[in-house]
């Protein structure tokens, strides 16, 4: 083959390569799965701010435990100034009329993701021996939901950038997880690593049953399945032919944790959220349209009332 003709076919496989990047990547497409993801990602932090106003005073006020300056985690924010007991109602409100804005005002939620963003960093700042990742997930994930490309329409279209960059960090979280169990941790050197941990703090009642009753190879089987995974997650989820096993399997994993260790159902509830943009766009986008059907009808009896 003469020179020019071979140099003509390597650029129209870079041109292919190009477009099939930039359609993988930043085209626009039907995003439903990633407004989806929004209001999931928002019912979550929500749940979770919640959990804590049980016992709102203890948290926020100076009526409760604080540690103070100096003895903060390496790396963690200073303390930051504590609520009186009449910002508390206050703060509630901004939580509640925040998530309200993501829902159901989608013009507006730029505006609420702004706000759920200042609240991740106060609940960070404020109560830091206790918000451990998971406010730091919430800060990242709602600053890069303010400054997302925009998207309109029904189903909704945008870059799909948006997505892939939540998907993105979902399998970094994984992988940099097990990562460490192995190079970090002794999940590799000693088989009862699970079996240990279920022993700890947050054992419940579910655990303590399946201690009595799980045989010591069948921990051992959880605890290697749990590195294949994670470990895997670039490949389980972004592999169309595994992805529905990996959605699965790690669904029965989160609620494993959920089910094994108390109060600790709020980060397997935060990871999970994530499993919605692997979703079909076509289920994603049925999933929505009935959402957005059920949130018009509570909005409509409300009135009415």
């Amino acid at each position: 083959m003469e020179p020019q003709g071979v140099i003509a076919r390597c650029a129209m496989k870079r041109r292919f390569l190009t477009t099939a990047m930039r359609e993988s990547l930043v085209a626009e497409q039907s995003v439903a799965r990633f407004r989806l993801f929004e209001c999931a990602f928002t019912v979550a932090f929500l749940l979770y701010m919640g959990r804590n106003l049980l016992h709102p005073m203890e948290w926020l006020t100076a009526e409760g435990f604080h540690l103070a300056e100096g003895l903060q985690r390496p790396g963690s924010l200073p303390p930051f100034p504590l609520l009186p007991s009449w910002g508390v109602p206050i703060f509630t409100g901004a939580l509640l009329w925040s998530g309200w804005i993501v829902g159901f005002r989608s013009r507006w939620r730029r505006f609420g993701f702004g706000a759920l963003a200042l609240l991740a960093l106060y609940a960070e700042g404020v109560d830091s021996a206790s918000a451990f990742a998971l406010n730091k997930i919430y800060g990242a994930g709602f600053i890069f939901l303010l400054f997302a490309p925009g998207y309109g329409g029904n189903p909704p279209r945008g870059s799909v950038m948006s997505v892939r960059v939540f998907q993105m960090m979902l399998l970094t979280i994984y992988f940099a997880t097990g990562f460490t169990k192995v190079y970090g941790g002794d999940w590799l050197i000693h088989t009862d690593v699970v079996w240990s941990h279920a022993q700890g703090y947050y054992c419940t009642e579910f655990a303590a049953f399946l201690l009595r009753h799980l045989p010591p190879f069948g921990w051992t089987i959880v605890q290697y399945s749990v590195i294949v995974f994670e470990l895997g997650a670039p490949v389980w989820f972004v592999w169309r032919r595994t992805r529905p096993f990996a959605i699965l399997f790690g669904l029965s994993f989160h609620l494993g944790i959920a089910l094994m260790m108390q109060a600790v159902w709020v980060f397997s509830l935060q990871i999970v959220t994530f499993y919605v943009l692997f979703l079909p766009e076509k289920t994603a986008a049925n999933w929505l349209n009935r959402l957005t059907d059920v949130g018009r009808n509570l909005l409509r009896n409300g009135t009415r009332d």
